[in-house]
């Protein structure tokens, strides 16, 4: 089965917390699919990606400056309702690739 991603980041594009948006089309993002997580932080802490549910994703960060991209695989972790961020840092960037 062929998937074309997508990318999203937070509302405003300027990092932090708050509600994903698709990059190019700006719709929130809802039911879906995350197939990749990348991120980068400027402080130590615990990165949640959550749905409607409650966290589907949590990802402890150990150190300031620190960034890493994670690859889930082709079924990746449904999201039920809107997906957003918490825990990151205020001028941490978060992108999600998803479809």
């Amino acid at each position: 089965m062929t998937t074309t991603l997508k990318i999203a980041q937070v509302e405003g594009g300027a990092g932090g917390n708050g509600l994903l948006v698709d990059t190019i089309a700006s719709v929130t993002l809802a039911d879906t699919r995350i197939r990749v997580y990348t991120y980068a932080v400027t402080a130590a802490s615990e990165i949640v990606i959550g749905d409607s549910k409650g966290p589907v994703i949590k990802q402890p960060v150990l150190a300031a400056n620190t960034g890493d991209s994670v690859y889930i695989g082709d079924d990746g972790i449904r999201c039920k309702g809107n997906v957003s961020v918490a825990g990151a840092s205020n001028a941490g960037k978060i992108y999600v690739y998803y479809g």
